[in-house]
């Protein structure tokens, strides 16, 4: 992998990104074969490889952690962001809803967790959001729960409050991908998202549309999307932020085209 040392002043990101990828598969002998092992060791598909290593596109916060986890063989997201060059940084850091903080352990074994297992997913970003008592846990998951509970424990993925059977978030925590997202995201609008409430203002919001549109007013509202979705954290961090309402929000906008065929 290149270091900021080496790195031309001018080079930006995608073709930082570009030269690290093919410097990591110049160990293979078979191009082929190396991009298709590449490819699954980040989870990344072969074509879009290419077209990163190529600089057609630009990768995502979450697509950089997927790629320089495998470059950097790197042991959590913390290790990663402080290894990785400047550059990278930096767009990990803007891109990152959730602030880096070098007293906490990203874990890429939490994020398998939360993808397998919705109790253990509800009960982590639940946490996140304030604490979470033993006595809501029990009466929403059972027994399971109370398993799942102590599991969660064990990992350091919730401490203990001093109030008694309350708990926290710890400080092993996970930066999930698009595909956690969704999960993610279907759950929490499967089992909160109430749209009964919806005909009183100020309760919740949800809205449906579709369109067909060009490529550019297409990737004016993907930009619209981020910006909406940056004010909402931003607002999160503000001094009258805090508050016992414990709300989530959901965001998608994408092509109604199938990866496999067009309409």
């Amino acid at each position: 992998m290149q270091t900021d040392m080496n790195i031309p002043a001018k080079q930006g990101l995608a073709e930082v990104v570009a030269g690290d990828i093919t410097l990591y598969l110049n160990q293979f002998k078979d191009q082929s074969i190396g991009l298709r092992t590449v490819s699954e060791r980040m989870g990344i598909h072969q074509k879009t490889l290419k077209r990163l290593i190529s600089c057609q596109n630009k990768a995502t916060y979450s697509t950089l952690y997927k790629i320089y986890r495998v470059l950097l063989s790197a042991t959590d997201d913390s290790d990663l962001y402080q290894r990785c060059p400047k550059i990278v940084k930096e767009a990990l850091a803007k891109g990152n809803p959730k602030p880096l903080n070098r007293d906490i352990t990203y874990s890429f074994d939490l994020e398998n967790e939360i993808a397998r297992c919705s109790v253990f997913s509800e009960i982590y970003f639940t946490a996140t959001a304030g604490p979470i008592s033993r006595e809501f846990i029990r009466f929403r998951f059972g027994d399971f729960g109370e398993k799942i509970l102590e599991r969660m424990l064990i990992m350091k993925v919730l401490i203990c409050s001093k109030e008694p059977n309350q708990f926290y978030i710890g400080n092993i925590q996970a930066n999930i991908s698009s595909a956690t997202i969704k999960k993610v995201g279907l759950h929490f609008v499967e089992n909160y998202s109430k749209p009964e409430n919806s005909d009183d203002r100020g309760e919740n919001y949800s809205a449906f549309f579709i369109e067909g549109l060009s490529a550019e007013v297409y990737n004016q509202w993907l930009l619209l999307d981020e910006e909406c979705f940056r004010k909402k954290i931003a607002l999160t961090k503000t001094e009258a932020a805090l508050g016992n309402i414990k709300a989530f929000t959901y965001m998608v906008t994408d092509t109604n085209n199938s990866s496999k065929a067009r309409l």
